[in-house]
């Protein structure tokens, strides 16, 4: 049997998903049966997984110890993948570290969350280098994995904010759902832009090419962004954009729509002529998070990545520097 007391990092929490976290390789069915048969207990008396956590709580779990043992372990237990991350990915910007999250400034060419691929994530990079800190360790992991909490496409360089335990998950999450996040990028586009202020459209997920499609349909999704101008010539713009709603690929669909692809980007146009690129340039440049109750409004920018900073002094000269 094991005895379990709520500390105040999991207040709050349903008690089947903090059983869930605690038991990961249990199926969610039988979690459920051993509760009804009182085999998990809180507080000494029959649950049914719906109750709120409050701290102090106990939680019983009548297992023996190496069924217990058995359901607590995941493939994700081998620490060796984000060590090696850790290693592999080399040294990520920090722009900011509090207690319970962390900002990367992302590279171009790192995924923001694995995916089949088996190639290093954001996400794998980020418990190895809080590994690395001591800020977890083996055992918490077990309960609380840290995560990103936004995404980037793999060639978007820039802010990635990722929670560091289970209060930051639940803090920016809350500022995300409450459309407390502001989220500015800096994107290189063909053409001298013209078409500065809010712009809408409605499109639709093409699975095959894994692209947005625009529609007049109405019950599509909405994707809306606000462009700004900071320096132009006839041959390219750079433009601060106001990301307004969270579709993916939203920036770089929507400029090519409006006529002026991101440069170096090939799924939407914008790979051709002198201005080739080995990626699309785009940088998630600004993140200000507003109406935390236990922080003040913060802002985070991050470096304008050497690849976007090198176009912009051939094309706007040689002592550019970014100015907004």
């Amino acid at each position: 049997m094991k005895k379990i007391t709520v500390t105040e990092e999991y207040s709050s929490q349903r008690l089947d998903k903090y059983l869930k976290r605690l038991l990961p390789a249990c199926p969610g069915s039988l979690l459920y049966k051993q509760l009804r048969k009182k085999n998990i207990t809180l507080n000494g008396s029959k649950a049914d997984g719906s109750e709120s956590l409050k701290t102090g709580d106990t939680v019983e779990i009548f297992f023996s110890d190496e069924t217990f043992e058995k359901f607590s372990q995941t493939e994700d237990q081998n620490l060796s993948r984000y060590v090696n991350a850790y290693k592999t990915l080399g040294h990520m910007d920090v722009v900011s570290e509090k207690d319970d999250f962390i900002v990367f400034n992302k590279p171009a060419g790192i995924l923001s969350q694995g995916d089949n691929s088996g190639a290093y994530s954001v996400n794998d990079y980020l418990i190895g280098y809080l590994l690395n800190s001591g800020a977890v360790n083996e055992e918490s992991l077990k309960t609380v994995k840290p995560s990103i909490c936004n995404r980037l496409d793999r060639n978007t360089s820039g802010l990635i904010i990722c929670s560091k335990n289970l209060k930051g998950a639940r803090l920016i999450n809350d500022l995300f759902h409450d459309r407390n996040v502001t989220k500015y990028y800096l994107a290189l586009c063909l053409g001298r832009f013209d078409k500065e202020g809010i712009h809408t459209a409605y499109v639709r997920k093409d699975e095959k090419d894994n692209r947005l499609i625009f529609t007049d349909d109405k019950n599509s999704a909405e994707i809306k962004n606000g462009f700004e101008v900071i320096e132009a010539t006839e041959n390219l713009s750079l433009l601060k954009v106001h990301l307004y709603t969270g579709k993916s690929h939203q920036i770089r669909a929507h400029l090519s729509q409006l006529g002026f692809p991101i440069t170096g980007d090939p799924k939407y146009g914008g790979n051709k002529g002198k201005y080739r690129a080995g990626r699309q340039m785009l940088h998630a440049y600004s993140l200000q998070l507003t109406g935390s109750p236990d922080h003040k409004d913060m802002i985070f920018t991050a470096k304008v990545p050497s690849d976007m900073a090198s176009i912009c002094k051939r094309e706007f000269g040689e002592d550019w520097e970014l100015k907004i």
